[in-house]
């Protein structure tokens, strides 16, 4: 199968995943992908317009010489335009967008989402609100790439390892975890250098920096209830500050207990996955950990770690429940004190048995079901085109 890959991104982490996820997968799987970013083809950032025009130019060149099977996106109003989509669909191409923040910033895909023939959604709390839109909808979970994300044996350390930049719910979850003098590796910036040292770096104080911006980002927040949520999450966060250091901006003053190392690259993730006793992750959604009743959001890691055979500790999510067997291939908690006691039971030098165990079954639930392939095929179903 011939697919158009398209993502418009500039350098950077939270862009570059879907070379060795999703691109990776389906090329090993036998099929030919054409991967376009408009950005690394001029050179520069431009607009929707400028990347719609690269876009239709390359595809229309392959649909005419080898034609295209399917079109696979995952754009913003500020990367693709609504009549791009229509012009390619006018080709006779399935069009599929994969809306990677739906949940915080669903008003980046408001105008296209109607136009493609199915959106990807991995959030179920969207699916009404695209539905709203008129927008056709497929409800799936992230995945892993089996050929990336596998088992390597190394040394395990006996930490709570997290892979990220240290800030928000997760800052505040390992400064929990190193009060309780639980070691701690954390691969990637820490608070001190993230905030330049400066304990207090209030949300207010930065959307004034930045108040168009802000301002258009608070006026889209009242658009619906999660973009809500984010927001009095912002507010409460700035007021406590002003009052007071929070603990996940102080977390360096528990340095003893937590090693910082420089951030793996992909090809190293697995490794360092199995190189921790246990992968600490973070699923809530922005500032919403101060509320009551945050916001979670399922990432691409609580699936990278189980693929790779790592032992994975996180906030007990209903759907992750139904990915993953609780306490056979995944650890769940509710609240930092079950979090705590689960990092210490689980860390104890008798339960390595039991870890081997858990790394052995995550492993293998996530190849028989949370392969990007999986994903694919129900696309494919959906269509009636084989993948």
């Amino acid at each position: 199968m011939n697919i158009i890959y398209y993502n418009a991104h500039p350098k950077g982490f939270v862009w570059e995943w879907h070379q060795p996820h999703t691109v990776n997968e389906l090329i090993t799987a036998g099929h030919q992908v054409d991967y376009i970013n408009p950005v690394a083809i001029l050179g520069r950032l431009g607009d929707a317009s400028e990347y719609s025009q690269i876009l239709l130019d390359r595809i229309k060149q392959q649909h005419s010489e080898s034609s295209c099977d399917l079109f696979f996106a995952t754009a913003t109003h500020d990367t693709l335009l609504p009549e791009a989509v229509d012009e390619i669909k006018k080709l006779g191409i399935p069009t599929v967008n994969l809306s990677c923040d739906e949940l915080s910033h669903p008003f980046r895909v408001k105008e296209l989402a109607p136009h493609f023939d199915l959106n990807w959604i991995p959030n179920p709390e969207s699916l009404s609100l695209f539905e709203s839109w008129g927008a056709s909808c497929m409800d799936m979970p992230w995945a892993a790439n089996p050929n990336i994300f596998k088992p390597i044996k190394v040394t395990e350390k006996p930490v709570v390892g997290f892979i990220g930049t240290c800030y928000g719910a997760r800052a505040r979850n390992l400064a929990v975890l190193a009060n309780a003098n639980i070691p701690v590796d954390v691969y990637g910036k820490s608070p001190e250098q993230l905030y330049s040292g400066n304990k207090i770096n209030n949300p207010i104080l930065n959307a004034l920096d930045n108040f168009p911006e802000a301002v258009l980002r608070t006026v889209h927040s009242f658009s619906t209830p999660t973009t809500r949520r984010c927001l009095q999450g912002v507010l409460k966060r700035a007021l406590m500050e002003l009052v007071y250091p929070p603990i996940e901006k102080t977390i360096q003053n528990n340095a003893h207990s937590i090693n910082y190392h420089q951030s793996p690259a992909f090809e190293q993730l697995a490794e360092t996955f199995n190189r921790m006793a246990i992968s600490l992750g973070s699923i809530e959604l922005a500032s919403t950990y101060v509320l009551k009743e945050p916001v979670y959001f399922i990432r691409l890691r609580e699936f990278e770690v189980p693929m790779s055979g790592g032992v994975h500790l996180v906030h007990k999510h209903p759907k992750l429940i139904e990915y993953f067997s609780e306490d056979k291939e995944m650890l769940f908690y509710q609240g930092t004190e079950e979090m705590l006691d689960k990092a210490k039971f689980y860390l104890a030098p008798e339960r390595q048995k039991l870890r081997l165990s858990i790394r052995k079954n995550a492993r293998k639930r996530a190849l028989a079901e949370h392969t990007w392939m999986h994903r694919f095929k129900q696309i494919g179903n959906y269509f009636s085109i084989p993948i």
